[in-house]
């Protein structure tokens, strides 16, 4: 296996920069793809935008075979994003002769490594929106597409972004720690979420009489006594705030019952037992992950072939909806995809806690790759709800938004 080092350049490597970029760019424009001219991989172009600080090269058994650049700041292609609070990737370049030898994988490893170590919550890019193959290889990192913009009348820019985890993760379980007594017994079964109909009307759980149930951020352990008081044979809980499995803990010894409890990110593997769950949910928790494919491959893991996953969570279209005096006006973007940081709690203003934006298809197609089918989306506002009269309010969950479009989703699927 070849050996690979990647270390930032100095003043010495400009050539090294300059010859990587260009051999990038002569084989570009062999197959007809051109990206850069030539005049714009010199370094007295390139001196304009970056430091040579800024850039990091790949050595592959002592031979340069890549490089990239690293800024924290493009008001260019971001302009709402503050110096210092994400970490951008330029210029990223591997050599003709280094293609499918792991140097670009290493590169893009290297910068979350980066992000990582300076601290910062997201990573982003920007990159031909034409060009699906290397779409395709940033995806394959994780990077969750945000939009297409034109400049220069035809020149269609993909805008992708990273959630680093860690700072993220550190973050949350610190907040949900704080704020776990205030949520206890907060929407849990047979209640799926805002507003929308219960299990009691849906009818999605099977038969639980002797089976081995998984609930993915379990919190206080309410649902998972809903379980017990159904028929489940073994109740197992995941949840990252210690807390939170306190409480849980606690209430279900209380309620005659004594369930595996693992104190774990729901991205992370925590050890449980795989292909051994008949049933795996998640009732309002699942949102909070910041690797959405990541954790529902290893929930789909956790499964017997055939085992059931239900989750819910907040409607997508719910955060483009905002209140202007006495109205609901369309105000957010269904694609907007950039992490958000609010603070609940009383306490001192509360404590942060960071969520990011999905689209419903971004479910669906996370469950088809971890290996699920879709056999149920549920999009309702309950009964009562739609049928008596209600007041207008700016509240984020407020009936009078219920009446014209749902609060949550529900979705069940099966491991094939």
């Amino acid at each position: 296996m070849s050996n690979i080092i990647i270390k930032q350049a100095t003043e010495t490597e400009i050539p090294v920069i300059e010859g990587i970029l260009l051999d990038t760019v002569n084989w570009l424009n062999e197959m007809d793809q051109p990206l850069w001219s030539v005049n714009e991989v010199k370094w007295d172009t390139l001196s304009k935008n970056y430091e040579i600080s800024n850039f990091y090269i790949a050595y592959m058994d002592g031979n340069p075979t890549g490089c990239m650049a690293l800024v924290d700041y493009d008001p260019f292609f971001w302009p709402d994003v503050k110096r210092g609070e994400s970490l951008f990737i330029h210029k990223l370049a591997v050599t003709k002769s280094a293609r499918k030898s792991g140097v670009a994988d290493a590169l893009m490893d290297f910068f979350k490594k980066q992000g990582t170590e300076r601290g910062v919550k997201t990573l982003r890019l920007d990159t031909h929106a034409l060009r699906p193959k290397l779409r395709a290889f940033y995806e394959r990192h994780g990077f969750v597409f945000v939009k297409v913009k034109v400049f220069k009348g035809d020149r269609h820019t993909a805008f992708y972004i990273y959630i680093l985890p860690d700072s993220v993760l550190v973050q949350n379980k610190s907040s949900w720690n704080t704020i776990a007594d205030d949520f206890f017994g907060v929407t849990a079964l047979p209640t799926y979420g805002c507003l929308c109909p219960t299990e009691d009307e849906l009818h999605l759980f099977p038969e639980l009489n002797g089976k081995k149930v998984i609930d993915i951020g379990c919190g206080s352990g309410h649902s998972l006594r809903w379980c017990g008081d159904h028929g489940a044979d073994e109740l197992w809980g995941l949840d990252m705030s210690d807390k939170q499995l306190e409480n849980a803990a606690r209430y279900l010894g209380e309620n005659g019952y004594n369930p595996k409890l693992f104190c774990s990110p729901m991205e992370n593997d925590s050890g449980l037992p795989r292909d051994y769950f008949d049933v795996a949910y998640s009732i309002y928790a699942i949102g909070w992950t910041v690797d959405l494919l990541g954790t529902f491959k290893l929930i789909a893991s956790y499964l017997k072939s055939g085992g059931i996953f239900i989750f819910s969570w907040d409607h997508p279209f719910l955060h483009c909806v905002d209140v202007d005096g006495e109205r609901l006006v369309f105000s957010g973007s269904y694609y907007e995809a950039e992490p958000f940081t609010f603070r609940t709690g009383i306490p001192d203003g509360g404590v942060p806690l960071t969520l990011m934006n999905r689209r419903l298809s971004d479910y669906i197609n996370a469950l088809a790759t971890a290996g699920f089918a879709v056999e149920r989306v549920v999009e309702e506002t309950d009964k009562e709800t739609l049928e008596r009269d209600t007041e207008f309010s700016s509240a984020y969950y407020a009936p009078c938004k219920a009446k014209r479009f749902p609060m949550s989703i529900v979705v069940k699927a099966r491991k094939l």
